[in-house]
């Protein structure tokens, strides 16, 4: 299955580094530098976000709690430099799958994007088909 990810960081060398690495996995990748950016980006229906949480515009646990709403299902992990544990906290209320702290390195950002697709796989909620598994 093809899943797409929106990745969220206003850090854009990250954006960049992350998506080409995430693409070359077979993911199709969108980005977004900021939580309002990201909001806008929802419309293009992603099935995993991988966020920070301080960004400009709508932190990252508030765009969280606004996403649980209309989209429950949807699987979303943290990727932040704050190791403040009220945030960790928050995040596990908000039933984020992984809360990763920068700097993450590439082995554990995938483990987290797998285990987001591997929920998905779980209940039935399957991203577009790739041509070569028909």
């Amino acid at each position: 299955m093809k899943y797409k990810i929106l990745l969220v960081d206003d850090d854009r060398a990250l954006l960049k580094m992350l998506s080409n690495f995430l693409e070359l996995k077979g993911y199709e990748v969108n980005t977004a530098s900021g939580g309002m950016e990201a909001m806008e980006s929802i419309k293009a229906a992603p099935d995993l976000i991988l966020l920070d949480i301080n960004m400009p515009g709508m932190d990252g646990l508030k765009m969280i709690a606004a996403l649980r709403v209309e989209f429950p299902e949807m699987q979303i992990s943290i990727l932040t430099g704050y190791r403040d544990f009220d945030y960790a906290q928050q995040a596990i209320r908000l039933g984020v799958t992984r809360f990763l702290l920068k700097p993450s390195n590439m082995d554990e950002i995938e483990e987290a994007v797998q285990v987001m697709a591997e929920n998905l796989k779980k209940r039935n909620i399957t991203g577009e088909e790739d041509e070569s598994e028909n």
